[in-house]
Formats: structure tokens, C-alpha cells, sequence
């Protein structure tokens, strides 16, 4: 794969990289185009909770889009979402709540109670297995299909939507973080960093396939009253080769 290289690389391979993603920014004002309107064909479909994890309210977009459509036939088919949908955005997590000094957490933030190992629930587990054995096709298809369906559809939403973010942060000014130029910046400063061996700036011997990008650490830096090293090794000025004939 093209730079398929993270932290360890030489800097002819960063300068390489950074001017192949400059020139890739011309194509993000197109790509946004795209998202969005993506976004929009898919839609969304979004419920409130109360403090204790009940869903208050559910607003579906119209029944134009991908998820209105699955939502109502969904609802044509009997589901009642506030029982047995209540999809989460990635923007409403579940999380054990916090606990103190003196006890664990027993709850979720959605309100359900931690349940511990050691159900005993053997004999209602195999009577409700037969209440509910000859309509399970039924609930395969009328509900189970279509749930799955509409948390695939805002699982993309939600992708599509930090996508949107990304692009659009990655158009900002050097200065703001996230922006590419900002992230290029400090890749660059690390680079001009002679104690950050790493990212080693090979500008004295230029390595641009990263052939001696993994070499060993110096165990010391050469100098003009030491002896020339005999090993491919890292230093504070970039990689070192053997001498010829060592």
C-alpha cells in the first residue's frame, strides 16, 4: 500500500506523502457535496430519553427518505418503537455509571440494572421458548429484519456525518487543530527536532524509499573525534551508513 508507514519514516518519504494529500484537498469540496446529499437519501431517525434511559419522543425524518420508509413500515407492521427499537446515535452512548468509595455501579446510563452471573431462570426460559416458538419466524421477519436494517441505515448516517466533520476540519486554517496543515506542521516540527529520532530527517543522505528508516538507535552520536561507526544506525542527524570496505 502507497505510505504505508505511522511514526518510524524518513523525511523524503513525509515529503512525498504530504504532497500527494495537497493535492487530494482540491477534491474535498466535491466530496462534501456528495456526503450530504448522501446523508440526506438516508436520514435519520432520532429518540429522546429521560434521566433514566425511557424514551420520551422519537422524530423520524419523511417518509422520503431510507429510514422514514423502513420506520413506517416497521410501524405498519406493529413495531412500537418506544418499546422495542430505541435506536442511539453515536452522540447517545451507554456507559456504566459512575460508583463511589463504598459501592460499585449496579446501573447503566440507559437505566438498566447490572445483572450478575447465575440467572435461575431455567423454567420460565423454556416456557417462554415454546410461547414464542411457532411466531419467531414471524418476529424474524416483520421485526428483527427490518430493526437491523434501520440501525445499519443510522450507523451509516453516523458515519457519513464524521466524515462531513472531518473534511470540512481538515479545510480549516493552519492554526486550528485538526486542520491538515496544523497536523503537516507538527510532523514537520518533530522532523526539525534533532532529539526526535523516529521521523529521521535524511537531508544529508537523502532516503526516499525509507530503506534505512528502521535502522538501530545510535548507542552513541559519531563526531569528528570518534571513530566512524561500522553499523546502519539512527542519529541526532539523520541515518548513518557503514563506511565503504567496513
Amino acid at each position: 500500500m502507497p505510505f504505508e508507514f505511522l511514526g518510524t519514516f524518513t523525511k523524503s518519504q513525509f515529503d512525498r506523502f504530504a504532497g500527494f494529500v495537497r493535492d487530494q484537498t482540491s477534491l474535498i469540496d466535491g466530496r462534501l457535496v456528495h456526503l450530504k446529499a448522501e446523508k440526506a437519501r438516508i436520514g435519520n431517525l432520532a429518540f429522546a430519553f429521560d434521566a433514566g434511559g425511557v424514551p420520551t419522543h422519537v422524530t423520524s425524518d419523511a417518509p422520503t427518505t431510507y429510514v422514514g420508509r423502513l420506520f413506517g413500515v416497521y410501524e405498519a407492521l406493529g413495531g412500537d418503537a418506544f418499546f422495542d427499537l430505541q435506536v442511539r446515535s453515536t452522540s447517545q452512548p451507554v456507559f456504566k455509571l459512575k460508583g463511589d468509595e463504598v459501592k460499585n455501579s449496579q446501573v447503566m446510563s440507559n437505566g438498566e440494572v447490572i445483572g450478575t452471573p447465575g440467572l435461575s431462570d431455567a423454567e420460565s426460559a423454556l416456557l417462554m421458548q415454546q410461547a414464542r416458538s411457532w411466531v419467531s419466524d414471524t418476529l424474524s421477519y416483520r421485526r428483527d429484519a427490518l430493526e437491523r436494517k434501520i440501525r445499519r441505515a443510522i450507523d451509516y448516517a453516523d458515519q457519513l456525518q464524521a466524515e462531513i466533520n472531518q473534511l470540512q476540519a481538515l479545510k480549516a486554517e493552519a492554526t486550528v487543530s485538526g486542520a491538515l496543515e496544523f497536523v503537516l506542521g507538527g510532523i514537520q516540527q518533530l522532523l526539525s527536532d534533532r532529539q526526535y529520532m523516529a521521523a529521521s530527517n535524511d537531508g544529508t543522505k537523502p532516503d526516499p524509499h525509507g530503506k534505512l528508516a528502521y535502522a538501530p538507535f545510535a548507542a552513541y552520536m559519531p563526531g569528528p573525534k570518534r571513530a566512524p561507526g561500522d553499523d546502519f544506525e539512527r542519529t541526532l542527524d539523520g541515518p548513518s551508513v557503514p563506511e565503504a570496505g567496513t
